[in-house]
């Protein structure tokens, strides 16, 4: 715990069982085949690479998965999120990244531009492929989660002051969690490699805050649809914030 309190983010190696790992990587697949499908569940995002439009993202999945959200919202994944927070903990949102080969990476910033109803909330990444340099790894800054820092107009942090941090790649394996503060600064490089960097992202606040998952997605969706799908002619929209730097699908 003090190099949680002190950095802001921290490594858990071995964290999963094989079962709860092959959990997770189960329901990555049947995400995956949701949104493949015509009206399938989930919230789903896409993206153009070189090599043509692969998935993003895939978030809102627990209402349609027990088995998935047994395993988000129990066991020690829950516990963990507690004993970081201090308190009981509850799921705020989860979603998968899937970053295959090409896939683009993300700017600076910090979560808790994009996370509403609560003033503070821990994420834990979960890979179910190895997150190298070359696939794409986070990179986070110490020591650096007790506030916002300046952003630009998008919501992402300043180009000046993320020239000021000191960064440092936090590559994972398989079964290792990688939880971080939402004021703690991070990013992604694009996937240079030839396989996927998939991983949930699992996002918990304290249960005295409240139940928000519901009406975040409410929100989100609601967001979407006025706003639509990009942010700019060459970027596609994701996130809240202007943090995703991929490209959007061409329309048909």
């Amino acid at each position: 715990m003090s190099r949680w309190r002190a950095h802001g983010w921290l490594v858990v190696p071995s964290a999963l069982t094989d079962v709860q790992l092959a959990t997770a990587r189960e329901g990555v697949a049947r995400a995956s085949g949701w949104a493949a499908a015509v009206d399938g569940p989930g919230l789903h995002h896409w993206e153009m690479t070189d090599a043509g439009p692969v998935l993003a993202r895939s978030e809102d999945l627990i209402p349609h998965d027990a088995t998935l959200r047994a395993l988000l919202c129990g066991g020690p994944l829950l516990a963990m999120a507690a004993q970081l927070l201090g308190e009981p903990a509850v799921l705020f949102k989860e979603k998968i990244n899937y970053k295959h080969p090409g896939g683009a990476g993300f700017a600076p910033h910090q979560d808790a531009s994009a996370y509403r109803f609560a003033d503070r909330h821990v994420s834990c990444m979960l890979p179910v492929d190895a997150a190298t340099v070359a696939t794409g790894c986070l990179s986070v800054v110490s020591g650096k989660h007790d506030g916002f820092l300046p952003t630009d107009d998008g919501g992402c942090v300043r180009a000046d002051v993320v020239a000021s941090l000191d960064w440092e790649f936090a590559p994972v394996e398989p079964g290792d969690l990688l939880w971080f503060d939402s004021y703690t600064p991070h990013r992604s490089g694009s996937n240079t490699a030839t396989s996927s960097r998939r991983a949930l992202y699992l996002t918990y606040n304290a249960t005295s805050a409240g139940d928000h998952r519901d009406r975040y997605y409410a929100d989100k969706r609601a967001e979407f649809a006025q706003a639509g799908e990009t942010f700019a002619e060459e970027r596609v929209r994701v996130s809240i914030t202007d943090d995703f730097l991929g490209r959007p699908v061409p329309r048909s």
